[in-house]
């Protein structure tokens, strides 16, 4: 085959198309949706923030709190904070990505190598 008779079956070839991707909140970050540009019709949930109580459903206590931050910023997870004023308390509160909640708490292989962008992963 010759130069130019490959160049011409290579040039028939498709052209993959790279996908655009645009990234919203409705809820101020707490949880992020991705979508295809020009698509409104089906988003995709990529990151969920939630504190330990609703995550819990109850108080988690300033000694699981601390190791939870602990192992967050081991690992490089990012966290947020927020502002709760509810039945006395007037704090704020950490919020952690619920998929790292999830190996936390669900014995998920959480350890000190863990990173944020192994966490994080769909």
């Amino acid at each position: 085959m010759t130069f130019k008779e490959f160049a011409k079956k290579v040039s028939e070839f498709e052209t993959p198309k790279v996908k655009k991707y645009i990234y919203e909140s409705p809820d101020k970050g707490k949880t992020i949706y991705r979508r295809e540009f020009n698509n409104y019709n089906k988003r995709e949930k990529i990151m969920e923030m939630i504190s330990l109580f609703d995550y819990l459903g109850h108080a988690a206590g300033p000694e699981l709190g601390l190791k939870v931050a602990t192992a967050a910023g081991k690992a490089g997870v990012m966290k947020e904070t927020k502002k709760l004023n509810h039945k006395g308390w007037d704090k704020n509160v950490n919020l952690y990505p619920k998929s790292f909640l999830d190996l936390y708490f669900k014995g998920g292989g959480l350890n000190e190598g863990t990173n944020g962008k192994q966490l994080l992963k769909g």
